[in-house]
């Protein structure tokens, strides 16, 4: 691809991104100028445990998981990621070793940012540092709630909190929400520290109780105010969605 091209390219989907929303154009023109768009195919693994970055990815279309890996093989879900969402500027900002796996679940499309661009561009423009600092913050905020959930809460306050994030309420009645598991059981029941046979049970458990329908992968929610008041939990409280822009 031609680099002006590529650049452009680079533009338009960093437009799109919240957090890059609001930082200068003349700032996202230089940043695009360091990004590279990468293809993925479903399987492919695009960061290892231990890998050096000089970049960190923003995922444009498809799916991909980030997770932990033990050296006699275990793994445990971290988080499925879904459009427009960042992971690898940790490792690549701080120049250590990756700690994370991420391996496409579906095909992809991909925009890598190489990291010395990022940093050439800080002096220029401090809002770019702000950013930054804001993806990385946002990161950790849900990694905290990720510990919290797992130290604190019962599988079935998981799998309620899990079924909230991922709900697309309807159009007509706001309090009704149907969504797809975003994977196979076995990878979301990792992504909330459970066993595949926890994950079905308590979903079971849950449809028993009328708070949701199951239907294969599809599970419709007739009450997110229900749902939501299960173990005392609060929709806010669980949810933890991509950072704002910055402010004007």
């Amino acid at each position: 691809m031609h680099p002006d091209t590529r650049a452009i390219t680079s533009l338009s989907l960093l437009e799109t991104i919240p957090v890059f929303a609001r930082a200068p154009r003349a700032a996202l023109h230089f940043l695009a100028a360091g990004c590279h768009p990468r293809q993925a195919r479903r399987g492919q693994v695009l960061c290892s445990r231990g890998e050096h970055l000089d970049g960190f990815n923003i995922l444009e279309c498809g799916r991909v998981k980030l997770s932990l890996l033990s050296a006699n093989g275990g793994e445990r879900v971290l988080e499925i990621l879904r459009p427009p969402r960042t992971f690898g500027e940790a490792a690549a900002f701080l120049g250590q070793p990756c700690a994370l796996h991420a391996e496409a679940l579906s095909d992809a499309r991909l925009l890598f940012v190489e990291v010395r661009q990022v940093r050439a561009a800080i002096p220029l423009w401090p809002e770019v540092a702000e950013l930054m600092l804001r993806l990385v913050a946002g990161r950790a905020q849900r990694l905290l709630v990720d510990l919290e959930a797992c130290c604190l809460h019962t599988a079935a306050e998981r799998v309620a909190a899990l079924l909230l994030r991922e709900a697309c309420p309807s159009a007509t009645e706001p309090d009704s929400a149907q969504l797809e598991l975003p994977a196979s059981k076995i990878l979301v029941a990792s992504s909330v520290n459970l066993s595949p046979e926890t994950f079905s049970r308590e979903l079971h458990a849950l449809a028993r109780r009328g708070l949701i329908r199951v239907e294969r992968r599809r599970i419709h929610i007739p009450s997110l105010a229900r749902l939501g008041q299960l173990g005392g939990l609060a929709v806010a409280d669980i949810a933890c969605p991509d950072l704002a822009p910055l402010s004007a």
